[in-house]
């Protein structure tokens, strides 16, 4: 039993209390408690709840370029790295070897190179003095183009050399954070293959969500308004938890993903607190144009019955006393954290009710107004605290109640006199028809 339960039987035992010590006082029933709040209007957006995932604003596999066996590992997994930074060592020697045979290559084609253009020197005075033959001449000048190709590709092979051996330090290409050992020292690596591990751009991050392709129009023009973006708030799929951020998306996929018939959108989050990681599921609310005239009822207010949703709509009546009905209501979309709902089919400033008996209700749609902790309110909208004032409260509304009752009763029973009247004279009728001989009868269609 809730507090406002305690307190409104508290009130009745005192009015019965009351009622007791006049014997000839016939017994009246108050009229029953309910817990109520004012429809309010509200300027709002309209709004696309949808699901999301967060991604890295860069993932990176880390893969060898050269093949060897790892040496050492130089990372802790689940560690923050920065650009540069050795993650791993392949075995050098065979690189470095590599190296010095491409140095030794380059020298022997330089020094080829060298003694062919001396020879050349030597030549170019006797072939213009015609003491050596021009084609013996134009030999010696090919050979030293020849001699310069073979140097270039020896450049070449130690350059290449070179990278391998430098590749053998495996480093970090992007700063953020690394995966788990994917190899261990010992294993071999193969060049293009072996994953060591992962590097994931965390401090800032990707959202993608998706909306319905019949919003996408709408969507669109938003952001032509907003200069080509839309205002988003990505939160935790979790209504419990309080996690959420602002922030934009800008970046729309070319096509409509055919199977779910929806369009993907894209922001981005500033994410250096980790409040987001890769892969989370994200709930996104993408905010659209405003609502300035709203009206907002708590959600718990809101019932349904055969013909949809209702409310309770409670009217000031007389000294405290509220007449009670229901009223259907389209509803829409939830604010305040989940907790008022927009409708439409009631007016700022109703009185809403939250929370009443609907047993006691079958007694009359008449109620007076109360706190959630039970205490009553007068018809001013202040609490009543002493027994005094609450004696005197119930009693009055209860007289109340009572002529409402009384004022019921003679309207239905007034309401009830034609078709009372009707059923008589259909009764008489049928007692006419069946008391007439049937020979008479016959007699009265001749």
């Amino acid at each position: 039993m809730n507090k406002i339960t305690v307190l409104s039987v508290a009130a009745a035992a005192i009015f019965a209390t009351a009622c007791a010590k006049k014997e000839k006082q016939a017994m009246s029933m108050p009229p029953t408690p309910a817990v109520m709040v004012q429809a309010q209007s509200k300027s709002v957006p309209k709004y696309i709840s949808t699901l999301g995932t967060m991604s890295s604003l860069s993932s990176v596999k880390i893969v060898p370029q050269v093949s060897g066996q790892i040496m050492e590992i130089k990372f802790k997994q689940g560690d923050a790295v920065k650009t540069g930074d050795v993650l791993a060592v392949i075995d050098k020697r065979p690189y470095a070897a590599a190296v010095k045979q491409a140095e030794g290559n380059l020298r022997q084609a330089r020094a080829q190179l060298k003694i062919d253009e001396l020879q050349v020197e030597r030549n170019r005075q006797l072939a213009k003095d015609n003491y050596v033959d021009k084609q013996t001449f134009d030999s010696l000048v090919a050979k030293v183009e020849v001699d310069k190709g073979v140097v270039e590709t020896a450049e070449a092979s130690l350059e290449t050399a070179k990278i391998n051996l430098d590749w053998c330090d495996i480093k970090v290409p992007a700063d953020g954070k690394v995966g788990l050992y994917n190899l261990d020292i010992g294993n071999v690596a193969s060049a293009g293959v072996s994953q060591i591990t992962t590097i994931e751009r965390i401090d800032r991050l990707y959202v993608d969500f998706v909306i319905p392709s019949q919003r996408l129009y709408e969507s669109l023009n938003l952001m032509k308004k907003q200069g080509g973006k839309v205002d988003i708030v990505v939160k935790y799929v979790e209504d419990d938890l309080p996690y959420s951020r602002e922030t934009t998306a800008s970046i729309v996929l070319n096509k409509i993903r055919y199977e779910t018939g929806t369009a993907v959108f894209r922001g981005e989050v500033e994410n250096s607190d980790s409040l987001f990681w890769p892969d989370q599921p994200v709930r996104v609310i993408f905010n659209l144009e405003k609502n300035e005239t709203a009206v907002l009822v708590p959600d718990i207010s809101i019932q349904t019955n055969n013909s949809g949703s209702f409310v309770y709509v409670a009217t000031p009546y007389k000294d405290g006393v509220y007449i009670v009905k229901q009223v259907q209501v389209k509803t829409g979309q939830l604010y305040e954290k989940n907790t008022l709902r927009e409708v439409e089919g009631v007016k700022a400033g109703d009185f809403i009710v939250t929370q009443v008996s609907q047993l006691r209700l079958h007694a009359g749609p008449f109620v007076y107004r109360a706190t959630a902790d039970g205490i009553i309110m007068d018809a001013d909208g202040k609490p009543i605290t002493t027994p005094e004032g609450m004696m005197q409260f119930m009693m009055k509304t209860a007289k109340i109640a009572d002529n409402l009752r009384a004022d019921m009763k003679a309207k239905m029973i007034e309401a009830a006199k034609p078709q009372a009247a009707q059923k008589a004279a259909m009764q008489k009728a049928t007692d006419a028809a069946s008391s007439q001989p049937i020979g008479a009868a016959k007699s009265d269609k001749k």
